[in-house]
């Protein structure tokens, strides 16, 4: 029975997101990685859920989130800081959101788009914004059911 016991914790402490290190992503070449077209954008996240987390860098500590991006254009943004629900669409090869209600900001009347790359993993993305830099990592997409 302890063996069990041992066994199961051992599991549930090594299947924790908090056991591995999160990537430095103020170390990432964005060079070095593969822009996402407008179409492969809509392919990946169209009607998708994904997972994430925020440069260490940009709030001083670690931070996960989760967004959902609708077909129809609705997005919903999850995070310990706040929610936000809004819209996302395409242009020019990047990705554009523009949020309609906040816990903590106003609502936006622009979009704020963000450019898309990828690297050698598979549904691994990085969020990169001019100025900003790399500011967070997509670590997995589950596709919705329409």
């Amino acid at each position: 029975m302890k063996k069990l016991l041992v066994l199961l914790f051992s599991l549930f402490l090594l299947s924790s997101p908090s056991v591995f290190a999160e990537e430095d992503l103020s170390q990432i070449n964005v060079n070095n990685l593969n822009r996402l077209s407008s179409n492969q954008i809509i392919n990946a996240f169209s009607n998708a859920k994904t997972y994430g987390y925020y440069n260490k860098n940009l709030y001083g500590y670690d931070i996960t989130f989760e967004q959902i991006n609708y077909a129809n254009g609705d997005s919903e943004h999850v995070n310990s800081l706040y929610k936000e629900t809004g819209k996302w669409k395409t242009n020019d090869n990047k990705m554009c959101f523009k949020i309609t209600k906040s816990t903590v900001r106003v609502p936006e009347k622009m979009f704020t788009c963000i450019f898309v790359y990828t690297g050698q993993q598979v549904d691994k993305y990085y969020l990169y914004l001019p100025g900003l830099g790399i500011y967070a990592k997509i670590t997995s997409t589950i596709m919705l059911i329409e």
